[in-house]
């Protein structure tokens, strides 16, 4: 493929991830959330494009492992220029011996069938010490035609994730439902509506409301778009 050709993504996976990456202000946001435990050396697992491991470059290392094949190249011209980022194509597994200060997971638990040996494998990759900062969809009673489109392999209960992390054994600093008014958009799109994909109209006023979003986000309601946990390894 030469610079001047369109990277071509899985359909729906990579429109989504287009769309997403255009929600700059709900990015910072959710980084803002992990910036306080990011080491110096950090994992992105599942990088797909780029998005969070371009936030999260800026004075780390960064290793981005990403386990489809169409999202590698991109990944790869992305970064060339950026010493700082390597991109991995594969699993976890990849990895070997590596360590890592701080592992970034955010939206990938959800497609993979085995989390519960994910989130093992997470844990062997961190330092003593280490954090996990991980996004997950909540709410099964949610799961509709986008999470189909997507590949997702299951929403998540707040019950659910405690016990996978418990037995992985991290401990959770954080555990909490994130996002209480995109869930009510989500559960109309996907449920409702079968919506294909996120819809782009809805995510760019989304975006555009974040300042106010944070301020209901402080009320941590029982209930919410996802679930955002802040991990550690014991040591």
């Amino acid at each position: 493929m030469s610079d001047g050709e369109a990277p071509v993504f899985p359909a729906e996976q990579g429109e989504t991830l287009r769309r997403m990456e255009g929600a700059s202000h709900y990015n910072r946001w959710l980084l803002t959330r992990a910036a306080p435990y990011l080491g110096a050396r950090v994992l992105d697992v599942g990088a797909g494009i780029g998005t969070f491991t371009d936030l999260i470059a800026d004075g780390r290392t960064v290793v981005a492992l990403e386990p489809d094949p169409a999202f590698v190249p991109h990944l790869r011209r992305r970064f060339a220029q950026r010493d700082s980022v390597e991109v991995v194509a594969g699993h976890l597994d990849s990895l070997g011996r590596e360590r890592f200060d701080s592992v970034v997971c955010f939206n990938v638990l959800e497609h993979i069938a085995d989390d519960a040996g994910a989130l093992r494998s997470i844990h062997d990759l961190l330092e003593p010490g280490g954090w996990l900062l991980a996004l997950v969809p909540a709410h099964p009673a949610a799961f509709g035609s986008i999470d189909v489109a997507l590949g997702h392999e299951r929403r998540y209960t707040r019950r659910l994730l405690a016990g996978r992390l418990t037995e992985a054994g991290f401990r959770a600093k954080t555990l909490r439902h994130v996002n209480p008014l995109g869930i009510v958009g989500w559960f109309v799109a996907s449920r409702i509506m079968r919506e294909p994909q996120v819809p782009s109209t809805p995510l760019r006023l989304f975006d555009q409301l974040v300042p106010v979003l944070r301020e209901l986000d402080r009320l941590r309601l029982p209930f919410g778009l996802s679930l955002w946990t802040v991990a550690r390894r014991p040591g």
